[in-house]
C-alpha cells in the first residue's frame, strides 16, 4: 500500500466548488476524500501519511498541456528516453502532471521514431504517467499556413502513410492536426476516429465546407486558433463581401473545443475574451505551444543545429540573423501553462477557478481522459498542484506523489 497523502488548510479548488479552507486526501495514488475538516478523517493506515500545511496557498488540479514541442533543452522531435524524462521534470516545475508531446512535420520515419520512445517512457514507474501521449502536428497541413514547419515535408493524406502511421504509433498518438482543405482528409479524420485519436483541425485555410465535412466526421478540436488558422475573406465575385471561414464552422459546432496559445503575442488579447464568450464552458483549452527554450532565463541566446539563433523575450522566441528584416522575428512559443492561464484570467477577467478549467478538466475533456484526472474530485487520481493566486507553482504531486517542490 502507498503511503498516504493529505494536503490540508489550502483553498481547494473542486471539480464543483472553490473551498475557501479545506483539504485533499490521497490514497493509493487516487484522491479519497475532499473536505473542510481534516480533523474528522480516520488515521492514516500501516505506511502512515504525509502532511502538508498548504497554509492558505491553492489546491488545484494538475495541469494538462496538450500542445507542446519541448521545454529547456528538450525538442520531442530529436529527445531520447531519457530526454522525455527530463521533460517532464521540467513540466512539473510548471504544475503540469499531463503533457501530450508534439512532433513537427518531419519524414514519418522520425515521427513514429519518437512515437516508440514515448511508448518506453510510458512505462517509466516514476514518471511514465506524465506523458499521456503524442500529438502529430503535420506533414498534412496547407503549405500557406505552415507557420514554423518546414516545406519540404508537407505532404497530402495518402493511405499508405496514414495506414502506417496509426499501424506504427497509433497506439501512442492522442491527437493529429492537419488541414481540412486538403485531399483525402474526409476518410483521415474517420480513421483517426475509428482508432480512437482526436482529429484536429489547424496550420489551415479551410473554407466554411471544407471544415464542416471533417466536422461531421469527427473532428473535435482546433489548434491554436488565430495562428495559423485563417477565417472570413473576402467574396472574390462579390467586392466588400465576406465569405464564411473555418472559423465559422468551428464556433457553430458546440462540440469542437479551441485552443489558445497562452501568449499575448501569438493571440492578440481581446480574443481571449471573445472565446470565453462565445465556446461551451468546457471547450475552451489553453496550451503552451511551447519549444527548446521554454523556462529559461529572459535574454538566453539558444543556437539551432543549422547554426539559426534564436533568443527568449517576454514568452516568445525570436530570431538573431544579420539580415535586420529577419532579426528579432517571432519563431515560437516559451510560454508555460501556468502562466498562460495568469494571463487568461486577466485578459478575459475569469476567475481564478473558472481560468483553471482551461488548463485542467477541459483539456482533459477534449483528450477524453476526464474521468481519471482534470478535477479534483474523489477517485481521480491524485494529480495535484499547490500554488499561489498568480499561479507561481510550490508543490506538483503526481498520483499523490511529490515530484516538485520550489522549497528543495
Amino acid at each position: 500500500m502507498e503511503r498516504e497523502l493529505l494536503i490540508y488548510n489550502g483553498r481547494i479548488a473542486a471539480e464543483t466548488h472553490f473551498l475557501p479552507r479545506g483539504y485533499v486526501l490521497v490514497r493509493d495514488g487516487r484522491i479519497a476524500s475532499v473536505g473542510e475538516d481534516w480533523s474528522a478523517l480516520p488515521p492514516a493506515g500501516r505506511d502512515g501519511r504525509a502532511e502538508i500545511d498548504a497554509r492558505g496557498l491553492v489546491v488545484a488540479p494538475g495541469l494538462i498541456d496538450m500542445h507542446t514541442h519541448g521545454i529547456q533543452d528538450v525538442d520531442f522531435m530529436e529527445a531520447d528516453e531519457e530526454g522525455f524524462l527530463r521533460a517532464l521534470r521540467e513540466y512539473a516545475r510548471f504544475g503540469v502532471t499531463r503533457v501530450v508531446a508534439t512532433t513537427l512535420s518531419n519524414p514519418f520515419e522520425n515521427i513514429i521514431q519518437q512515437c516508440r520512445r514515448a511508448r518506453e517512457v510510458k512505462k517509466d514507474p516514476e514518471l511514465g504517467t506524465a506523458l499521456h501521449g503524442v500529438h502529430v502536428e503535420g506533414p498534412w497541413l496547407a503549405p500557406r499556413a505552415r507557420g514554423g514547419h518546414a516545406a519540404e515535408y508537407l505532404k497530402v493524406p495518402e493511405n499508405k502513410d496514414v495506414e502506417r502511421l496509426l499501424a506504427e504509433g497509433g497506439d501512442v498518438i492522442k491527437t493529429v492536426t492537419f488541414a481540412p482543405e486538403l485531399p483525402n482528409s474526409v476518410w483521415l479524420t474517420e480513421a483517426l476516429v475509428y482508432h480512437g485519436i482526436v482529429p484536429v483541425l489547424g496550420h489551415t485555410e479551410a473554407s466554411f465546407e471544407d471544415a464542416e465535412r471533417v466536422i461531421l466526421a469527427g473532428a473535435r478540436h482546433v489548434t491554436h486558433m488565430y495562428d495559423t488558422t485563417l477565417g472570413y475573406r473576402e467574396n472574390p465575385d462579390e467586392a466588400l463581401v465576406m465569405m464564411p471561414g473555418m472559423e465559422t464552422a468551428v464556433l457553430m459546432n458546440p462540440e469542437v473545443s479551441i485552443e489558445l496559445i497562452g501568449c499575448p503575442v501569438h493571440v492578440p488579447r481581446p480574443f481571449f475574451r471573445f472565446i470565453d464568450r462565445v465556446k461551451p464552458r468546457n471547450k475552451k483549452v489553453i496550451v503552451s505551444d511551447s519549444l527548446v527554450g521554454t523556462g529559461k532565463p529572459e535574454g538566453t541566446v539558444l543556437t539551432y543545429k543549422d547554426g539559426r539563433k534564436v533568443y527568449v523575450e517576454k514568452g516568445v522566441l525570436r530570431m538573431i540573423d544579420e539580415d535586420p528584416k529577419v532579426n528579432g522575428n517571432l519563431t515560437g512559443s516559451a510560454v508555460t501553462v501556468n502562466m498562460g492561464l495568469r494571463r487568461l484570467m486577466e485578459y478575459a477577467e475569469l476567475p481564478l477557478q473558472e481560468a483553471l478549467r482551461w488548463g485542467s478538466i477541459n483539456p482533459a475533456t477534449t483528450l477524453g481522459i476526464d474521468r481519471e484526472t482534470g478535477s479534483i474530485r474523489v477517485g481521480k487520481h491524485g494529480d495535484l498542484v499547490v500554488m499561489d493566486e498568480d499561479f507561481e507553482v510550490q508543490m506538483t504531486f503526481l498520483g499523490g506523489r511529490r515530484i516538485f517542490s520550489r522549497a528543495e
